[in-house]
């Protein structure tokens, strides 16, 4: 399994267990969209909690599903639970240790709320191998400060925690040792709250904002898909990093 569950009738546990990086491949989406759907039936459930097994939260999704091959297959896959946690009307939190890049960062970056330790790190190095990751974007540059979404969009550069709280990602920095337990504070606001009243405020903010999570993204998935994997670098870039080596650019 790429993912470990628990439900303990009112908050759904995801950790993302593929080591050693916890890559976010197209058998750990299935897995992860199977409990969702899962948990979504029961009224109590008041909150989606993600983790990563290990020193790692995720290093994002796998680069190989990037290729040309399986590119469409894998965007519609990994943006499938977006919507579905839309659907799904429930409050998100994330507890993040060590790196969360690329898809792990755009997840992340879309949830309700997160707790960084000092460890964490987050970053899109997509653009290192010559492609974007759409969802941020979509999302970041109008969630987050602009200027601090572009840096991370064109640089590929990560922010540590700190860093990540000023610019809007991390809720709160939290110790190492005390992770767990200010994560289960968290949760017992919400568990003492009415779950159904919880979907409502949640629907209310989603329907707000003026767009879905598929009229979001759907114009960064057809440059991406249409203009951005029909240039010579986008491919070569993709399978330099499969291939241990630098990419050599034709800016073409």
């Amino acid at each position: 399994m790429r993912i470990q569950t628990r439900f303990d009738g009112e908050v759904a546990y995801v950790t993302l267990n593929h080591p050693p990086v916890n890559v976010i491949d197209f058998d750990l989406i299935e897995q992860l969209t199977v409990f969702l759907n899962e948990v979504r039936k029961d009224s109590r459930l008041c909150a989606v909690v993600f983790e990563g097994a290990g020193p790692v939260f995720s290093a994002g999704v796998d680069v190989a599903a990037h290729l040309p091959a399986t590119v469409e297959r894998m965007l519609g896959s990994f943006h499938g639970v977006f919507e579905l946690l839309d659907e799904m009307c429930v409050p998100t939190i994330a507890l993040v240790r060590g790196a969360c890049l690329g898809g792990a960062c755009e997840l992340v970056g879309y949830l309700d709320f997160v707790l960084g330790t000092e460890s964490a790190r987050f970053g899109l190095p997509e653009i290192k191998l010559g492609v974007f990751p759409p969802v941020a974007a979509a999302l970041f540059p109008r969630r987050f400060s602009y200027q601090g979404a572009m840096h991370l969009l064109l640089t590929g550069e990560t922010l540590d925690a700190d860093a990540a709280q000023r610019a809007g990602i991390v809720s709160r920095v939290v110790s190492e040792a005390e992770a767990q337990a200010d994560l289960e504070d968290e949760l017992r606001l919400l568990r003492v709250k009415s779950s159904s009243s919880l979907r409502a405020v949640k629907r209310a903010s989603l329907e707000a904002r003026g767009w879905t999570f598929r009229q979001l993204v759907e114009p960064s998935e057809r440059v991406y898909l249409e203009q951005l994997m029909a240039t010579a670098d986008s491919v070569e870039g993709l399978n330099a990093f499969l291939e241990k080596r630098e990419p050599m650019w034709t800016h073409a």
